[in-house]
């Protein structure tokens, strides 16, 4: 996988929906063939410690194999969580058990004003 050298920092509302697109590329930046991939979208309160279990775990709602890209549709009720700073990774894996990671960032839960 490339390295990313750019913001990937998420937000959001707690209590509301939410969709992420995520697009794969390989070590040389060229979109990826996730043929026979699966997705998986995971989140943990910050800090994270090892005894601590994902607030989120869901998986990618559609595949676009001809844009390499996944869609997560994060609903309203995975949502309801505590104000405040998480960390996501989102995976790829296949039923070779090949697995990566095509992103990890910051999540911030923001309160609605409504």
């Amino acid at each position: 996988m490339a390295t990313l050298n750019y913001n990937n920092r998420l937000e959001g509302y707690a209590g509301n929906s939410k969709s992420v697109l995520v697009v794969a590329y390989d070590a040389s930046g060229n979109l990826m063939d996730i043929t026979g991939y699966d997705a998986f979208f995971y989140m943990k309160k910050y800090p994270v410690t090892a005894s601590s279990t994902l607030d989120v775990s869901t998986a990618h709602d559609s595949r676009d194999i001809a844009n390499s890209s996944f869609l997560f549709n994060l609903s309203s009720s995975e949502l309801s969580l505590a104000v405040g700073d998480y960390v996501y990774e989102i995976v790829i894996d296949d039923s070779s058990a090949n697995r990566h990671t095509l992103v990890q960032d910051q999540f911030n839960l923001k309160n609605s004003l409504i």
